[in-house]
């Protein structure tokens, strides 16, 4: 009966006009590409033509009918092999036998199924000089951690950046398997778009499979050339695909777009579809818009990742996504970032100092950190021996230091030993004293919104102090913070913090000013990116989702909550303001203003539309509200209508990033490589400076009596003469631990803060995870502090406290001594 249902397929395949292709997958135990006698022959093994898909035989031998738009023979590579000479093979008129090679391949599938894999993706290199150190630190990163492959989700790209990325990232070179998917600019100039695509990396979709997990790669649907594919064509090879995966099998899709913001998975193309949904889709993994962002939609996580290489368009941290893949499907995702060699920073306890906390930044763009622990000394005595600290966030390990009373205010010296899964050791030793009544906080004015104010011009600060900063106390919060500037009112620091992994680790905290005791914490359900604010004894902030939070000052509880009905892209990224008992949040045609005491909306924009996710902060003066969209333009709308006023997107303005301080009816702000003065109710451009240097940075000018002061996306810390707009002195800083700023790349000395100015001194965090102290007149460094981590979060000011946080989720206060 089998000899006749094989003769039936033969006769079937020679009449439909097409050539037959056949070969074998086989086990290749010399691992040189070719069959040897008495090698292994794989039964089962999944063999597509493009849109056939047939299974090999006991024999190992599978036949394929071929079909009118076949280009190539591609296996399915199963569970527990990888694919060293490539997972397909282009169709040739000479190839007489289609054969696979194989070899086992276990590494990162643990004994339960749980594995791990690598998203990477929107490179777009044009060459492989200047990209060696992430593809270096991506290897040892997947061989320490044993990943089981890694994935390149699109945009490599355009002609130079397909020829080269190939050489950087492959599955010999990587030691795991490589697979990649085509973007929009993939597709270049050609017979098709995807022909250059194909000669390289094969075909545009394709599958395998991970334990339980069945992988689909699916292509762009279109992009700068037209394709030679049709969502057809992928649609009717997908369900050939699916019908060969049993039933209830976990499936994730990777492509360089998202499918839908709806709930409904469904691919179709003209004439065909298939919904992904009952054939239990678990994800929808994506890049294309260069941002991190994770959101359920349904029962399907569709998952965003930034780039390893750069900083993202709405300044998301240069990144790549580890997932790791349970046996259901079920994923945890963890950030990684590249271009961090074993950092190490002790950055409490510091100095003179009444902080008894212990807080160390460590990490390793080559390896997870494995241990961390510390040894306090006296002299050459050991008080403390070997104590292990805890994990607080991907970046921060900590603990609280117990002391005698006999060792306080004297010098101790701490140190700390990080120990990393690839067997390499970092020590630090910092030395400190501990003197707890002697560094106080006292407090003097509010700050209720970036800079202390609705039109961001309260960071100048006249009081006779000393500008040497001493730690009061460090407490961690257990989440990243990103640009979330600490806000001080009534005895309270705010702060909140961001989830790019989804963790449920994004969250509203009040901490004491005096002590920095975390008093209490709001659970959100997505990031905070931005700023935060303060009216009406609530705490105002709106997540990556659209979702506005009131929450009571006091005691942490929910006044109200407000969905704004934003769609899944681009992610609310924007920070915003209160001001006279209003709050104005949201962005593009859901920029609104709020009630802020009863959650009702007053009015709603509707003239100008989101583009890009910005990380400008709302400005709101009396008159008028400053609204931003990255790569579309600067808005203002009248501050009691709603109703827009005037838009800028010429002579740089479209970059938006920063938010414009309002002084004196004028909007003083930094876009692309100019400084602009502009009129803030009309909008006309008074002022133009150019500038030798791209200030793409998140940094609002402080303006004193003869500085105009503000950060830039590669070039440190800017002065202009206030009187003539000439560069009155320019500040160095470090490297950038991650970049931030749109396509910044190493060695960017990028600020994303707005720095203040206390008497004579200018206060600013930077990238490199310094807080700088600088001469406001000279333009040189008087002290800088090590943090260890990036800090993208502007300083607030009260009293004699100057308030910072870092990356890593905490939060410092600095005191300053009278005069």
């Amino acid at each position: 009966m089998k000899e006749i249902i094989s003769i039936f397929i033969i006769s079937v395949f020679a009449l439909s006009g097409y050539a037959q292709y056949s070969g074998k997958v086989f086990v290749d135990e010399n691992d040189n590409g070719i069959y040897d006698s008495g090698e292994k022959l794989l039964k089962g093994i999944k063999v597509s033509d493009g849109l056939n898909v047939v299974e090999t035989e006991s024999d190992g031998k599978f036949v394929l009918p071929g079909h009118e738009k076949e280009r190539f023979i591609f296996i399915t590579v199963p569970s527990g092999y990888k694919a060293v000479y490539n997972h397909y093979r282009k169709i040739d008129d000479s190839t007489v036998s289609y054969d696979f090679g194989i070899v086992p391949y276990t590494v990162g599938i643990d004994n339960k199924g749980s594995h791990r894999f690598i998203q990477i993706t929107d490179t777009e290199i044009s060459q492989v000089q200047g990209n060696e150190n992430w593809a270096e630190n991506l290897h040892r990163y997947s061989v320490n951690e044993k990943v089981a492959f890694i994935v390149h989700t699109g945009d490599i790209c355009y002609e130079n950046g397909l020829k080269s990325h190939i050489k950087l990232v492959n599955t010999r070179n990587m030691d795991v398997p490589v697979y990649y998917c085509i973007g929009n600019h993939d597709l270049v100039k050609g017979k098709y778009g995807e022909e250059l695509f194909e000669n390289i990396y094969g075909p545009v979709y394709y599958s395998f499979d991970v334990d339980n997990v069945h992988y689909i790669v699916t292509p762009m649907a279109g992009g700068d050339y037209w394709p030679g594919y049709t969502k057809d064509d992928v649609c009717r090879w997908m369900k050939n695909d699916l019908e060969h995966v049993k039933p209830g099998t976990p499936v994730y899709v990777f492509n360089h777009d998202i499918l839908t913001e709806g709930d409904k998975f469904i691919y179709s193309g003209k004439s065909e579809s298939i919904n992904l949904n009952e054939y239990n889709l678990k994800a929808w993994i994506y890049g294309h818009w260069h941002i991190n962002h994770i959101k359920k939609q349904g029962d399907v996580y569709t998952v965003c990742s930034s780039t390893i290489d750069k900083g993202g368009i709405d300044h998301s941290t240069s990144s790549y996504r580890v997932m790791r893949v349970d046996r259901k499907g079920d994923f945890v995702s963890e950030m990684r970032y590249a271009y961090i060699d074993n950092q190490l920073c002790i950055s409490s306890p510091s100095g003179k100092t009444a902080s008894n906390t212990i807080n160390v930044n460590v990490y390793s763009s080559n390896a997870s950190t494995e241990q961390v622990t510390y040894t306090c000394m006296y002299g050459e005595k050991v008080i403390i021996k070997d104590r292990k600290l805890n994990p607080k966030t991907d970046w921060t390990w900590g603990a609280e230091l117990s002391l005698d009373s006999k060792y306080y205010d004297k010098e101790l010296k701490l140190l700390v030993t990080a120990e990393f899964s690839n067997g390499e050791k970092r020590v630090e030793e910092k030395k400190f004293e501990y003197s707890p009544g002697e560094v106080l906080v006292e407090l003097g004015g509010n700050w209720t919104n970036l800079l202390a104010n609705s039109e961001h011009i309260g960071g100048i600060i006249s009081c006779p102090l000393d500008s040497l900063l001493n730690l009061a106390w460090s407490t961690n919060v257990g989440g990243n913070i990103f640009m979330t500037s600490p806000i001080v009112y009534s005895g309270m620091v705010y702060i909140a913090s961001v989830d790019d992994d989804n963790r449920g680790r994004a969250a509203i905290y009040a901490l004491e000013a005096k002590t920095g005791k975390i008093v209490w914490k709001y659970h959100v359900e997505g990031s905070i990116k931005n700023t935060i604010a303060i009216d009406k004894d609530k705490v105002f902030a709106q997540d990556i989702y659209g979702i506005i939070y009131a929450i009571d000052c006091n005691n942490g509880s929910l006044c109200w909550k407000k969905d704004i009905g934003m769609g899944v892209l681009p992610s609310l990224t924007e920070g915003l303001a209160t001001k006279d008992g209003i709050l104005y949040a949201g962005t593009g045609k859901y920029l609104q203003a709020i009630d802020a005491s009863t959650g009702e909306m007053l009015w709603q924009n509707r003239d100008w539309g989101q583009n890009q996710g910005s990380t400008a902060t709302l400005s709101v003066s009396d008159e008028v509200i400053i609204g931003s969209t990255q790569w579309g333009a600067l808005y203002g709308n009248d501050v009691k209508t709603g109703k827009m006023l005037w838009s800028k997107s010429q002579d740089g303005l479209g970059f938006r990033a920063s938010s414009p301080a309002i002084k004196d009816g004028l909007l003083y702000l930094i876009s692309d490589k100019a400084f602009f003065i502009m009129d803030a109710k009309k909008g006309d451009i008074i002022v133009r400076k150019d500038l030798p240097y791209s200030v793409d940075a998140t940094s609002t000018p402080v303006i004193s009596e003869n500085e105009i002061i503000f950060g830039t996306s590669r070039d440190g810390l800017v002065a202009l003469d206030r009187s003539t707009l000439n560069e009155k002195w320019h500040c160095s800083v470090g490297k950038a631990l991650i970049y931030t700023s749109s396509y910044t790349r190493p060695d960017s000395q990028t600020i994303e803060t707005s720095p203040i100015i206390v008497g004579n001194t200018v206060f600013v965090g930077a990238s490199d995870g310094y807080l700088y102290a600088v001469d406001k007149n000279k333009g040189s460094i008087t002290a800088k502090y090590d943090l260890g981590a990036p800090i993208f979060s502007s300083v607030s000011f009260s009293g004699n406290t100057l308030f910072v946080s870092d990356f890593g989720g905490n939060v410092y206060a600095f005191c300053m001594k009278s005069k």
